[in-house]
C-alpha cells in the first residue's frame, strides 16, 4: 500500500472513531436498561426490547392495562426452554418452560408460520390471553390476534394456549424435540396449570422469530 493510502486510511479510522464509540455506547445503554432478571432468565435482549416496545403500544392503543407478557422465542429449538412469563407490576420472570409449535412450522428449529385457516402452523406476533375455557385439552385459553395479515385469524384457526402431554422435556431425549400442535403454544402440564388463573384476561404474549417481514411491517413495533 502507497504512502498516500496509508495516510487516506489513518484519516478515515480518526474520522470515524467517534461514531463507532457513540454506536458502542448506545449498545451499552441499551443492556444497561435489561432488568437483571431478564438477563438472568436467559431471554435475548433484543426479543425483550420488541416485546416491550409492542407491548406498551398495544397497551397505549386499547387503553387496557395487562399484568403479564409472555414471550416464546421461535429463534429457538424446541428442545430449549423458550417461553417466559414475565410480570410487569416488578418486572420479574415468573417462569420459563418449554413450548410447542405447529406441525408444520418445522420439526426441532421452528422455519415456516401463518396466518391461514388450517396450515397447522404457529403465527407471529402479538396476542391477548383472552377466556380460559374447557375443550378437548382439559383447560385453555383462547388467543386473539393483534397482528393483521400475521395473526389475526388467530380466533378462526382455534389458536389457544392449553397443556398437552406431548409438551413433555422427557421426549427431546427420545426424538430429539418436542411434540407439535396444530398451531397452539401447548405447555407442559405443571406450568400451564400453575399460570392459567393469573394470566386469563390479563396478558399478552409474543410470539418472536427473526423474519425481516413482520419485524418492518408490525404496526406495533414501528
Amino acid at each position: 500500500m502507497g504512502v498516500f493510502k496509508k495516510i487516506c486510511v489513518v484519516v478515515w479510522m480518526v474520522l470515524m472513531l467517534p461514531f463507532v464509540k457513540s454506536e458502542a455506547s448506545d449498545n451499552d445503554k441499551k443492556d444497561e436498561n435489561i432488568p437483571e432478571a431478564i438477563i438472568a432468565a436467559g431471554i435475548n435482549p433484543s426479543v425483550y426490547n420488541y416485546a416491550i416496545k409492542g407491548f406498551n403500544s398495544i397497551r397505549d392503543s386499547l387503553h387496557q392495562k395487562f399484568r403479564y407478557l409472555a414471550v416464546v422465542d421461535f429463534s429457538k429449538p424446541s428442545t430449549e426452554r423458550r417461553f417466559y412469563l414475565i410480570d410487569l407490576t416488578d418486572t420479574s420472570v415468573v417462569c420459563t418452560d418449554y413450548v410447542c409449535h405447529g406441525k408444520y412450522t418445522g420439526e426441532n428449529f421452528a422455519t415456516s408460520f401463518s396466518n391461514e385457516i388450517e396450515s397447522n402452523k404457529s403465527s407471529l406476533g402479538f396476542f391477548i390471553l383472552s377466556e380460559s375455557y374447557t375443550g378437548q385439552h382439559g383447560l385453555s385459553i383462547r388467543m386473539d390476534g393483534l397482528d393483521k395479515g400475521f395473526n389475526d385469524n388467530a380466533r378462526k384457526r382455534a389458536i389457544v394456549m392449553h397443556t398437552a402431554d406431548y409438551a413433555d422435556e422427557k421426549l427431546c431425549k427420545t426424538q430429539g424435540r418436542l411434540g407439535r400442535s396444530l398451531g397452539c403454544p401447548a405447555l407442559p402440564a405443571y406450568t400451564f396449570a400453575s399460570i392459567a388463573a393469573e394470566i386469563t384476561n390479563n396478558a399478552l404474549i409474543f410470539h418472536y422469530y427473526p423474519d425481516v417481514n413482520y419485524l418492518n411491517n408490525s404496526v406495533w413495533l414501528h
